[in-house]
Formats: structure tokens, C-alpha cells, sequence
């Protein structure tokens, strides 16, 4: 449908008499905006390790999104001690924290440490929402844990440098990898590992946890919900898109607006599969353990990664050794490319594609 737009649009351009060019690379971009906004709260339910971040040099702030989503599935005998524990549970453990709630100051100053640590980043996060969702679902041969653990808050100390020319932003923090068990005071739940799959079934099944826990499959149940080393993926396997004027940005309902001089917005896009940017696949990790003496097969599974990154300002990338570094200038130099991997419609499909490789991956796995 918006292909079609764009082509009727084109042709109505063309017989007004208006520059063609200049027009039709603003409507090609006003639509590629819309594909990414619009489906921004798509991804946050489909993605496996959602990066989502609005960042502005000139307040030295950013709007951060961090979602995590993991599926496991533990298959065993039917009639066997678990298929009669679970064959037709359905189980929800939901609840959201703030920043003032018990375990949130300390959950928030591990991340800024291992950002710090790992990273050797300035960045910080600041003001921190935990929402968890973990679902248990069972049947006569298999029960499946689904996990969605969301971070939304505001990153402060983006900025490495700044100078006439323009300013330097770290983009070395989203790729950390949080090992530790976050551990917080849930409503209703008591103490809770929000970043280990085994903490849905402490706080529901503990008997089972501990089974885990002296299992083959111990690490499975103990692989970092956190880990979003996937969104490290080298800057130029990213789409590219630019609004040279900030006015479809603006258009597209997105609530830019400018800041500090900065009429142009920069946009990165990870997570659709093609020649230029690579192949994205999910990540599988299997074992075998007994439990009570009843044999499981257990899977682990997330999708593949994807983010977005928005910066007020032209942006450009910068390495230096084996970091990755954004130059960001209130306007863009004349000339330049408003996208990455070949002309700007290419952009459209491709995201069209990435959207619904996602979608497809985890209806797959919900209705197994």
C-alpha cells in the first residue's frame, strides 16, 4: 500500500511540474520513517535483543529501549511425571518496577558497571522501568517458558567530545552483556532473578529450579536474558537513513522536533538480512539432563537481533581501533547520501522483509 502511494504521489509530481528528484527521495524517505516508527511497537513484541534509542548530543541525553525475549522449551515423555505437571498449564508471572522499587537502584548500578567495565563507556543509565513477563505453557509432551524482560530509561553521558565542528557520541555501550542474576523484590513474587530463565520457575516451581540447577542443563537456564552483544554488530552493517530537512521525521508523527539547531535526523536500522548487510538468524542452544528420573530435551532459542538508532543531527561513523564512534554535525555536507544499500526504495522492501521474517519466527515459536 505504500509502494502504490508512492508511485501515485510520483506521478502527480511529475505533472504539477515540481523537481522530481528532490521530491521523490523526500517521499521515499518520509515512507521508509513510517515502516520504521510505525513498527517500532512491533519489534518491542517480536525482537530478540531490541535496541531502540532517540539519541541528542546537545542535551548530552538519550531515550533508551532495551527489550529481551527468549523462548525454552523442555520436551519429555508423555505419562511421565512432568506430562502429568504440566499437560495444560498455563502460567503468567507479570509485574512492572520503577526506580524507587526495592532492587532497582542496585539492578541499574550493575548495568552502568558493566557498561563501564566492559566497554570503558561513560554512558549511564538513568531513571530506569522494568517491565518482566515470563509464561509457562505446558502439554502432554513438552512445556514451553517465553520470556519478555523490557528496560526503558534515560541514557545520560553520551557525548565523548565536543567542539566547533561537531560532536563525538559513544556508541560502544549497546553491545554489553549483562552475566549476572539481577535479582529484585517482585510484587506478589517475593526475590526474583530477572535475568536468568531459572528465576520464572524459582518463584513457580522450585523443586524443578533446583532440579535444573544440578542438571546437564544448568547453563541454559542460566544464560543472560541481558545479552546484547548481537547489537555490536559493526556500524556499517547497519541501513543508513537520512532526513535532510527533519520536516518527514516531523511529517511521519514522530514527535521530532528541533534541538539545538539540529533540523536533520540520522537513522540506523539493524535486523533485515541482505547481500550488503549479511545474513540474521536465530540462535539455538540445546541439552539433555535428567530430572528426577524423567529424561528432558531442552532448547533454548531467541530471534534474530535488531535495533534502531536516532540521532538529532547528521551522523557519520568513526572508528578508532575497535571502537565505533558517531560524528554528529548540526547539518549534513552537500551531496549527501540520504541511504545505505542502493537506491532508497531497495530500503523499503528490504525492512518490509525483516519485519516479517520476525513476526514469522515468533509465531512459529508460540504456537509450537
Amino acid at each position: 500500500m505504500l509502494l502504490s502511494f508512492a508511485l501515485l504521489l510520483s506521478i502527480k509530481i511529475i505533472n504539477k511540474g515540481y523537481n522530481v528528484s528532490t521530491v521523490y527521495a523526500r517521499v521515499v524517505f518520509l515512507l521508509a520513517f513510517l515502516l520504521l516508527t510505525f513498527s517500532s511497537g512491533f519489534f518491542i513484541h517480536a525482537s530478540a535483543v531490541q535496541m531502540t534509542t532517540s539519541m541528542v548530543p546537545e542535551t548530552d541525553k538519550a531515550d533508551a529501549l532495551l527489550t529481551a525475549i527468549k523462548f525454552i522449551t523442555i520436551a519429555y515423555e508423555p505419562n511421565s511425571p512432568l506430562a502429568q505437571q504440566f499437560n495444560g498449564k498455563d502460567e503468567r508471572v507479570v509485574f512492572s518496577l520503577n526506580t524507587s522499587d526495592p532492587g532497582m537502584p542496585e539492578l541499574i548500578n550493575t548495568i552502568n558497571t558493566d557498561i563501564q567495565t566492559q566497554k570503558g563507556s561513560p554512558v549511564k543509565i538513568e531513571n530506569a522501568t522494568l517491565d518482566y513477563a515470563g509464561s509457562i505453557k505446558g502439554s502432554s509432551n513438552k512445556v514451553q517458558l517465553a520470556f519478555k524482560i523490557v528496560i526503558e530509561g534515560i541514557l545520560s553521558s553520551i557525548v565523548l567530545d565536543r567542539s566547533e565542528e561537531g560532536n563525538v557520541l559513544d556508541l560502544d555501550w549497546r553491545s554489553i552483556v549483562v552475566d549476572e542474576p539481577l535479582s529484585i523484590n517482585a510484587p506478589q513474587y517475593g526475590n526474583i532473578s530477572v535475568n536468568y530463565p531459572i528465576g520464572l520457575l524459582q518463584v513457580t516451581y522450585p523443586e524443578l529450579a533446583q532440579g535444573f540447577a544440578n542438571s546437564q542443563a544448568a547453563a541454559i537456564m542460566r544464560e543472560p536474558l541481558f545479552n546484547f552483544q548481537d547489537i555490536g554488530i559493526p556500524m556499517d552493517r547497519w541501513h543508513f537513513l537520512f532526513d535532510p530537512t527533519g520536516s518527514q521525521a516531523g511529517a511521519a508523527g514522530a514527535g521530532f522536533e528541533e534541538v539545538g539547531g539540529a533540523r536533520v535526523v540520522s537513522i540506523y536500522s539493524l535486523g533485515e538480512s541482505s547481500f550488503r548487510e549479511g545474513t540474521f538468524s536465530e540462535k539455538v542452544t540445546r541439552a539433555s539432563a535428567s530430572l528426577s528420573g524423567t529424561q528432558v530435551e531442552v532448547e533454548s532459542s531467541t530471534p534474530p537481533p535488531s535495533g534502531q538508532i536516532q540521532i538529532a543531527g547528521f551522523s557519520r561513523i568513526e572508528k578508532s581501533g575497535d571502537n565505533e564512534l558517531a560524528f554528529v554535525t548540526a547539518q549534513a555536507p552537500e551531496g549527501t547520501v540520504t541511504a545505505t544499500g542502493g537506491f532508497p526504495i531497495q530500503v523499503l522492501l528490504v525492512l518490509g522483509g525483516m519485519m516479517g521474517a520476525v513476526a514469522v519466527f515468533v509465531l512459529l515459536k508460540t504456537r509450537k
